[in-house]
């Protein structure tokens, strides 16, 4: 397991979830407060964050599918400037052949 590219995945996740709540809550407390808002915002954060989480199961268990994916979100998270350029490149780093423990599975 790459323990510092589950950390990653598991904050990244944690971060789109409470991002998702609060934008959900402030719409909700407004004047003109509809439940589709509420939805576009389930729909744009709950995205990220259920492709962090299962990144982060594919990383814990050391499988290949998780290493692809964390490649994928690692060079979409590049176009996040300026933090996401960093965290994307470290994502990108850490599932190179050096750093990537595969499972039996596979």
């Amino acid at each position: 397991m790459n323990k510092s590219l589950a950390r990653i995945h598991l904050g990244l996740a944690i971060f789109y979830g409470l991002l998702a709540a609060l934008l959900s809550a402030i719409h909700l407390t407004g004047d003109k407060a509809s439940a589709t808002g509420v939805l576009i915002f389930a729909a744009v954060f709950g995205t990220p964050l259920v492709l962090h989480a299962l990144a982060l199961r594919g990383v814990r268990n050391g499988l290949l599918w998780g290493r692809s994916l964390s490649r994928t979100l690692g060079i979409l998270l590049l176009f996040a400037v300026p933090i996401g350029t960093v965290v994307g490149a470290f994502v990108i780093m850490r599932t190179g052949p050096k750093d990537w423990e595969n499972s039996a599975s596979g």
